[in-house]
């Protein structure tokens, strides 16, 4: 996830950036820093693309409630978390729809709830596009419980369907991996949706469906602390 931290307070862009990545990982999170809104704004427009943006509201310059207004006008829907110490100004947030607003000093735990809703909100826009039969077929990637390597092909098992494809595996997990942080190549033949993970034994892993996927011994390590920190990232 790609996350913008915008405030005129060196100190403050530094502090909640620490905050963001102590609780969702610096594996999962990548934050960047800007001093004003006009700053960002213009990232933008050079090609910079963050899938959500924690705004200050009270800045020299371009402030939180002009940048956001900005965004909406070029036509950009990315999810604006407030940062102020004036609560009084949430009403303001609604002409911009703003996603959260969060107070300063930062809470913790208002701060991990924020991250948990924000991932759900852009887990819901995660698709995978396959060509499948010469068509282009989208599926929901948290639908995808597994890539598989299959000789020359990848096995693609989706909820109640499996896809075959024919592909080299290290581009089928590239496709994966760059609409979602979740999944992790637990073995030499199989990468796996984390969150589709029911048990956890010593050699291998028990899917939601039933299935059964080994471990290699040499991954095991990575793949109990990927899915302990997903499970406290996720609350589950």
């Amino acid at each position: 996830m790609r996350i913008a931290v915008v405030d005129d307070e060196s100190v403050f862009r530094e502090q909640i950036a620490r905050a963001i990545l102590s609780l969702y990982g610096k594996e999962n999170a990548s934050c960047f820093h800007f001093a004003e809104g006009s700053e960002l704004i213009r990232g933008i427009r050079g090609g910079f693309e963050p899938d959500a943006v924690f705004l200050d509201i009270e800045m020299q310059g371009m402030d939180g409630m002009e940048t956001a207004r900005t965004l909406r006008e070029m036509g950009l829907d990315i999810p604006v978390i407030f940062l102020t110490s004036h609560t009084e100004m949430a009403m303001d947030g609604y002409e911009v729809n703003a996603f959260r607003f969060l107070g300063k000093p930062l809470d913790p735990e208002k701060l991990r709830e924020t991250l948990r809703e924000l991932e759900k909100r852009i887990r819901v826009e995660e698709k995978l596009l396959l060509k499948v039969e010469g068509e282009e077929v989208v599926y929901p990637v948290s639908k995808l419980l597994y890539a598989e390597a299959a000789n020359n092909s990848v096995r693609f098992v989706f909820d109640g369907n499996v896809t075959e494809i024919r592909m080299k595996f290290s581009e089928a997990m590239k496709l994966i991996d760059g609409v979602s942080g979740d999944f992790f190549r637990c073995h030499r033949s199989y990468h796996i949706n984390l969150g589709r993970v029911k048990k956890l034994g010593t050699t291998e892993v028990s899917m939601d469906n039933g299935d059964s996927i080994p471990v290699s011994r040499s991954a095991a390590p990575e793949v109990k602390q990927k899915l302990f920190a997903y499970v406290r990232r996720n609350g589950r």
